[in-house]
């Protein structure tokens, strides 16, 4: 009698289990896979953005009156204002509807002296939708950019609590800049017990400042606008 090989069911269903479990494992790395793929591309974007708003600022430079303390670069006098489009990415857009990242840019003298230039912050964000309104965004509220909001800090400096009505312009997690110092922070979350309160990534420095720049997130709510914030001395 010839002797017959095969599986049998037991064998046949132990593998069929093994790959489903190994099947499941490759599938649960698509979402992490897919959420790290689109932050990088949007931070080499950002830094893309920012090489661009670095030399637009060159390029404009600034006129007097100088600012003698940490402005809006939108605020500074000038004789012929920038268009707002200039503040976009790409600035040309001559397909419509590619124009996404916008940025922001803050100006801090280093001395009384502007020779001695100034710490320019430059603010990158992106608009994820075309109907998205922003707080006291540029072109009436269109495009995302950098606003002030008014902070106190509790006993606890690794926290700070945003005055009333402006808890939802700050969401976490998100990027800060103390007005005072242009030290940057991050907002990890919010208490639960007490939504103007937000925790940061480090304790706050105690130099009296009680404002903070932020990028806001849309006003309907969802993703936050801001990706990436950079820094660079610049002097004119």
């Amino acid at each position: 009698m010839a002797k017959q090989n095969g599986f049998s069911l037991t064998e046949v269903l132990m593998a069929v289990g093994i790959l489903s479990i190994g099947m499941m494992l490759v599938a649960t790395m698509f979402p992490a896979a897919l959420y790290l793929t689109t932050i990088a591309s949007e931070r080499t974007m950002a830094a893309i953005v920012a090489d661009e708003a670095f030399a637009k600022i060159q390029l404009y430079g600034l006129e007097p009156p100088y600012p003698t303390d940490v402005n809006d670069y939108n605020d500074i006098s000038r004789t012929t204002p920038i268009a707002p489009i200039e503040f976009s990415y790409p600035s040309a857009d001559p397909c419509g509807g590619s124009r996404q990242y916008y940025w922001s840019a803050l100006f801090k003298p280093i001395s009384t002296d502007p020779n001695d230039g100034y710490l320019v912050t430059v603010f990158v964000a992106r608009k994820t939708s075309p109907n998205h309104k922003y707080y006291k965004g540029g072109d009436s509220g269109k495009r995302p950019k950098a606003v002030l909001v008014d902070v106190s800090v509790p006993a606890d400096h690794n926290e700070l609590t945003i005055s009333d009505g402006n808890e939802m312009k700050v969401n976490p997690p998100t990027t800060i800049l103390d007005d005072a110092t242009c030290k940057i922070y991050r907002v990890i979350d919010r208490k639960i017990d007490d939504p103007n309160v937000v925790r940061l990534d480090r304790g706050w420095e105690d130099t009296g400042g009680t404002k903070i720049w932020l990028v806001p997130p849309p006003q309907s709510g969802g993703k936050n606008a801001d990706i990436e914030v950079f820094q660079r001395i610049m002097r004119f």
